[in-house]
């Protein structure tokens, strides 16, 4: 979702409301290390469990220390008022993350409308170290993937209420720093 909300926030931003992408530099973000880092473990997580099985026994831990990273990040960056909307979403998928074991339940209903059941039969082996199939065991379906985002939409995915804030607050912090940029008086 944050591509998808990236990618979003240069349509509005820049190509309708004729923003500027200059203003991206002027996001004060302090601490940004913490964003990288967290992703960075979530990158390796999901991407480096083939080549180091070890990872799918610590999964837990290190989705974990990734979210910390990220509650870490937004600490720093608690007077920004989009962080805040960005914050909401992470805290609501720490929540269903960690009340079921570590990772997030994706419904096998969303995955089919969303038209990429591909990933199914990983879901359901237990093979994903970062996501798992929701059953009738999982806790606070409502923040689980149960979202989803269908063809012809260029990426098809699913979500949950929690990726849904972040990526809100990702869009309107990017489009507006981009809009602000564009109504700055030269002096």
């Amino acid at each position: 979702m944050i591509f998808d909300s990236l990618g979003a926030s240069f349509i509005y931003g820049f190509l309708i409301r004729r923003g500027k992408l200059s203003g991206i530099a002027d996001i004060d973000i302090k601490k940004p290390i913490f964003f990288v880092l967290g992703f960075a473990l979530e990158f390796g997580v999901l991407n480096l469990t083939d080549k180091y099985p070890i990872i799918m026994t610590y999964r837990a831990y290190i989705h974990f220390l990734d979210y910390l990273m990220l509650f870490i990040g937004l600490w720093y960056n608690r007077h920004n008022k989009y962080m805040k909307v960005i914050a909401i979403g992470i805290i609501l998928n720490f929540i269903v993350i960690f009340a079921n074991g570590g990772r997030m339940p994706v419904s096998i209903k969303a995955l089919n409308a969303a038209g990429i059941s591909y990933l199914i039969p990983g879901l359901q082996k237990n093979v994903i170290p970062t996501h798992q199939a929701m059953t009738a065991a999982t806790k606070l379906k409502f923040l689980c993937d149960i979202l989803y985002l269908p063809k012809p939409y260029p990426l098809p995915k699913t979500f949950s209420i929690g990726d849904l804030f972040i990526a809100t607050g990702i869009f309107l912090m990017v489009s507006n720093a981009m809009i602000k940029a564009s109504k700055k008086v030269k002096i």
